[in-house]
């Protein structure tokens, strides 16, 4: 009722306090459904925590009570931010050199020393990471977080062409989610021995499937593991950063006219914004997606992408219904089925 998150409940029990109207239907950031009791309710909860497995790409994670795991989910991470800040550099140097609206120079009062700083590549994934772990959070009554320590050590720069950028950005990951709940750092090895003990098989590979054998599988072992919870039939979700390409002085090519008009940002003064979570009316039904594309005055139609960043088509401004704002994610049912334990 004040927003403090309980515990689970079944499907059945949901849909009678939806009936009776003591509860009403939310969904989160992560598109996570759930609800929210209207009326006051006793504020015991079970013990529940959450393991992320920390990886370069994605990453997995998974929250368990104390009788199973409850969730499992994939985080893909942003990617092309290094090639995205090296064209934008290009762009700003060029800029000094003409006329035009700037900023002056900044390369020669940084003082990274003072302070923790990020690179803009890794400080993205950081950001990702925290804000998934944050929205599950914010629907379970999480009381432990378990992370599997990455640890890489090139010795005499041998292996430092494979280093895990899953290394950077430890310690900001590991201060802020200390304030979410206590931290316990857990080891490769004792993770693989988990995993092994309970029979569960992860899938390798450069170019492995979204399923839950991929990255989840660990986070999942690590609840079986620190908390000796049982594995169950727990849901898997894909969740994917969004990425758009941020507000740009103008177009770096000439168009027809002869003018550059301005490019990039998820706003132009319409009504939709990019990242916008719709359901377009169809012939053949309904469509739900995320808006990737605004209208403008050449094409007054809104482009709408799936899960994948796959554009699905362009509609009209009235055949678009708003579900939900930007939250700055996309989410899909995972295809694959988590074994039995």
């Amino acid at each position: 009722m004040d927003g403090k998150p309980l515990g689970p409940t079944t499907p059945a029990n949901a849909r009678v306090m939806i009936r009776d109207k003591v509860a009403v239907p939310r969904r989160n950031k992560l598109g996570l459904f759930y609800i929210q009791i209207l009326i006051p309710t006793r504020m015991e909860v079970p013990p529940m925590a959450l393991a992320l497995d920390p990886g370069g790409k994605f990453e997995g994670v998974a929250a368990a009570s104390n009788l199973k795991v409850e969730v499992t989910g994939q985080v893909n991470l942003p990617i092309g931010v290094p090639k995205k800040n090296k064209e934008r550099a290009r762009l700003r140097r060029a800029r000094r050199f003409r006329n035009c609206p700037r900023r002056p120079a900044r390369f020669n009062n940084r003082r990274h020393g003072q302070r923790y700083w990020l690179a803009p590549t890794q400080a993205s994934k950081v950001n990702a990471r925290l804000k998934a772990v944050g929205e599950l959070c914010k629907v379970y009554p999480i009381q432990a977080i378990y992370v599997e320590d990455v640890r890489h050590k090139p010795v005499n720069g041998k292996g430092d062409r494979h280093f895990s950028t899953a290394e950077v950005g430890k310690k900001l990951t590991y201060e802020e989610l200390g304030k979410l709940a206590p931290l316990t750092l857990v080891t490769a090895r004792e993770t693989a021995a988990w995993r092994e003990e309970f029979g569960l098989e992860k899938i390798r590979g450069p170019k492995r499937p979204q399923v839950f054998g991929a990255q989840a599988v660990d986070a999942a072992a690590m609840l079986m593991g620190a908390t000796g919870c049982g594995l169950g039939s727990p849901p898997f979700h894909v969740w994917t950063a969004l990425r758009f390409a941020r507000r740009s002085l103008h177009r770096q090519e000439f168009q027809k006219g002869g003018r550059r008009p301005r490019f990039g940002g998820t706003t132009n003064g319409t009504f939709f914004r990019k990242g916008d979570w719709v359901e377009v009316s169809t012939r053949k039904g309904a469509i739900r997606g995320w808006v990737c594309g605004l209208p403008t005055d050449r094409t007054p139609l809104v482009a709408v992408a799936d899960a994948n960043g796959k554009r699905a088509g362009k509609w009209r401004q009235s055949d678009v219904r708003l579900l939900a704002r930007a939250s700055g994610f996309t989410w899909k049912e995972g295809s694959g089925i988590p074994p039995a334990a």
